[in-house]
């Protein structure tokens, strides 16, 4: 018994909080679907978002400590949707478009409350595998003005990525442009051709306008700015285990599965659709991926109840100074005793 409570002990507290939420998520997933008897054309969103947003959050206090993480969620459900509303509302951001009732509860009888929350779940993964493709590190090291807004540029990039296989799933439809004359009152959101928003005036692309890319990018750029900026001036705060490969990677994983997931679930009526995540997201994912497990080998393969949040580094510095101080306040004891 000693033993048992003494191996426990040595597993650090970001290692149990992931093993309660992959135990919770799966039981939450089974109850909703069923288990394997649902068809699927597409995943729920009322399962997808709800879940991935969790794990982002309860990940990025894990890695970033509550001050960090608490901003970046607050700056992308704010924002996010203060984007959403004008854009759905006037057409000027993304182009035209209305959300049908597919995905729930409307904020303010026009956004979805599930779509703040979208936005959130591939953020913070994109946050995370952008700081590995151009610092080699989950966390940021660089801080200048300038260099702080090309992360947020190569942040929107690789956040709107996703959206050029997504938009396309979510939004068709079989009826004519900018009309839902032909669908059912109850639309199911598995079936791929009940769509979640349906565009005013279709799109160059699978029925998206392009303008949409452009709101994509100019919503997740402002996000990523004002986060990156902030950021800089909050203490940075991981949890012991934080510091290593696997826990590092999970959200690199989030970015990788959903590039899976829009290359593998059936898209018949759109089935061109297969080719984009492989390349717009696969190649982000794994150079991201070969940052931590080649380039990395400075960090623990697994979280270790011994590693401390605080660099080692940093850590070592201040004893180091303390043994510099004593040894020279030593040396001049002696001295003076020789004297």
């Amino acid at each position: 018994m000693e033993r048992l409570e003494a191996a426990q002990s040595k597993v650090p507290g970001s290692v149990w909080l992931m093993l309660l939420f992959l135990i919770t998520t799966v039981f939450y997933i089974g109850i909703r679907t069923g288990g394997f008897n649902l068809p699927l054309e597409r995943l729920p969103w009322s399962i997808l978002v709800p879940t991935l947003a969790l794990f982002c959050f309860l990940h990025s206090l894990v890695m970033l400590g509550w001050p960090r993480a608490v901003t970046l969620l607050v700056l992308c459900v704010t924002i996010s949707f203060g984007f959403e509303y004008v854009g759905e509302s006037t057409g000027a951001i993304f182009g035209p478009y209305h959300y049908t009732d597919l995905l729930g509860f409307k904020l303010f009888d026009r956004i979805p409350a599930l779509i703040p929350f979208a936005w959130y779940m591939m953020f913070y993964p994109s946050y995370v595998v952008t700081n590995l493709l151009a610092e080699g590190s989950p966390f940021p090291v660089r801080t200048g003005t300038a260099w702080i807004a090309w992360m947020a540029a190569l942040s929107a990039l690789v956040m709107t990525a996703w959206d050029l296989t997504m938009d396309p799933i979510m939004s068709f439809h079989p009826c004519e442009t900018g009309s839902a004359g032909c669908l059912p009152v109850l639309l199911d959101e598995t079936n791929l051709g009940h769509p979640a928003w349906i565009w005013a005036d279709g799109g160059e692309h699978f029925g998206v306008p392009l303008l949409n890319y452009r709101g994509w990018l100019l919503t997740a750029f402002i996000v990523f700015l004002l986060f990156r900026w902030i950021e800089t001036r909050l203490p940075h705060r991981p949890w012991r285990g934080a510091r290593s490969r696997v826990m590092a990677w999970l959200p690199v994983g989030v970015y990788g599965s959903m590039a899976a997931i829009d290359a593998w679930l059936g898209y018949p009526e759109i089935d061109d659709i297969h080719l984009i995540s492989p390349f717009a997201m696969g190649i982000p994912f794994l150079f991201a991926s070969f940052q931590i497990f080649a380039n990395r080998s400075d960090l623990p393969l697994w979280p270790r109840h011994d590693q401390h949040g605080a660099p080692a580094a940093k850590r070592s510095a201040k004893p180091r100074a303390n043994r510099r101080s004593r040894a020279a306040k030593g040396g001049a004891t002696s001295r003076k005793v020789s004297q």
